[in-house]
């Protein structure tokens, strides 16, 4: 199990390694991605910042480095997100069109809009966008579900964090809608249904291969259904 991620996988827990900076770069776009979306999530990151500063407060002293402030300042010089976005693509108009509701971290690792990107068949009517920006085992990607289709019924060999950028999935009995987070490890098995009239489109990271549960009866009904 990649070790940046909590054993007991919570909204809070990952909110805390988060602001501790204890992630890897495919689940801290994807938290970062959640504070966009969700209120909730950034009044809970305002207590970790707080208990973190605490923290530093009480912290021992350390020399730094000469060139230290020099360092800093030029960290500060890169360009903004959202800029570097537009200039990678050439035009900047387009991008706002086509992406403007994708949280910025996202875009910026996006380098083509949305709709324009190479998805590719995971299932039946299940397309996926792989991106390659994890860290040690982590898997991260978009997914795209037709209303009223499902993945296969699997669970995890790791932890899988999913949050929901368009539409609406349901799974079990919970609905999961633009801006919320769903989790699930070794100890879920679930199957995700979209809802609604348009595709639903997940920012997904899992540090572990998924395990179907399904038969292959269940996966070629959905092939013909």
């Amino acid at each position: 199990m990649n070790a940046h991620v909590p054993l007991s996988p919570s909204m809070e827990s990952l909110l805390a390694a988060y602001a501790s900076g204890h992630l890897g770069h495919g689940m801290s776009v994807l938290m970062a991605s959640f504070l966009t979306l969700s209120p909730v999530a950034r009044r809970q990151m305002e207590t970790f910042e707080t208990l973190n500063g605490i923290m530093l407060d009480d912290a021992e002293t350390v020399k730094m480095s000469e060139d230290a402030l020099s360092t800093m300042m030029t960290r500060l010089d890169v360009p903004d997100p959202d800029e570097t976005t537009y200039a990678a693509n050439g035009n900047a108009e387009s991008v706002v069109r086509t992406n403007d509701d994708l949280p910025a971290p996202l875009r910026f690792v996006l380098d083509h809009p949305i709709e324009d990107q190479r998805w590719r068949f995971a299932y039946p009517g299940v397309r996926q966008l792989s991106l390659g920006i994890g860290d040690d085992d982590e898997h991260v990607k978009l997914l795209k579900i037709k209303p009223g289709k499902a993945a296969p019924r699997h669970t995890h060999r790791g932890i899988e964090a999913t949050l929901v950028l368009r539409g609406a999935f349901r799974d079990g009995n919970r609905l999961y809608e633009r801006g919320q987070l769903a989790l699930a490890d070794q100890h879920i098995q679930h199957r995700p249904r979209a809802e609604g009239d348009e595709d639903c489109i997940c920012l997904a990271v899992n540090d572990g291969a998924l395990r179907f549960t399904d038969n292959f009866g269940r996966v070629a009904r959905d092939f013909f259904g």
